[in-house]
């Protein structure tokens, strides 16, 4: 029952995130990654072909699951003028989106891929936390 205006005119960001699990620093070993896995993860694969990527092994530290802790990825997205316009008018969200990714809007699974780069996670669980941003 809220007027859209004003609802949008008092938002001024949104901040979604989610948790990963973080590799267990005791049994964090790298490993290569098939052709099929990278691409499967939305990757281009002579990209990513010579990254190290880690998991856990799994070891009594943490009780054989390969992770120990957990990280908070996250998307936010500041509303500018030309955002609020576009909710206004109902532009189709691939569109706003697409925009605020333009403005330098660091997304869910960018924010992820950091964290996997970085070997703090798996690919294999970004996959399962975020959704693959193909095309």
């Amino acid at each position: 029952g809220v007027e859209p205006y004003n609802f949008v005119s008092s938002l001024n960001c949104v901040l979604a995130q989610r948790l990963v699990r973080i590799l267990c620093p005791a049994c964090r070993a790298p490993v290569k990654l098939e052709q099929t896995v990278i691409e499967e993860s939305g990757l281009d694969y002579t990209q990513y072909k010579d990254t190290v990527f880690y998991e856990g092994k799994g070891c009594p530290q943490c009780q054989g699951t390969g992770f120990r802790g957990r990280k908070c990825i996250t998307e936010f997205l500041d509303l500018t003028d030309e955002i609020k316009e576009m909710i206004l008018a109902e532009r189709p969200l691939s569109e706003i989106r697409y925009r605020a990714v333009t403005e330098g809007m660091i997304t869910l699974r960018q924010s992820a891929l950091k964290k996997v780069l970085n070997g703090e996670t798996s690919l294999r669980e970004i996959n399962r936390v975020t959704f693959s941003e193909e095309g």
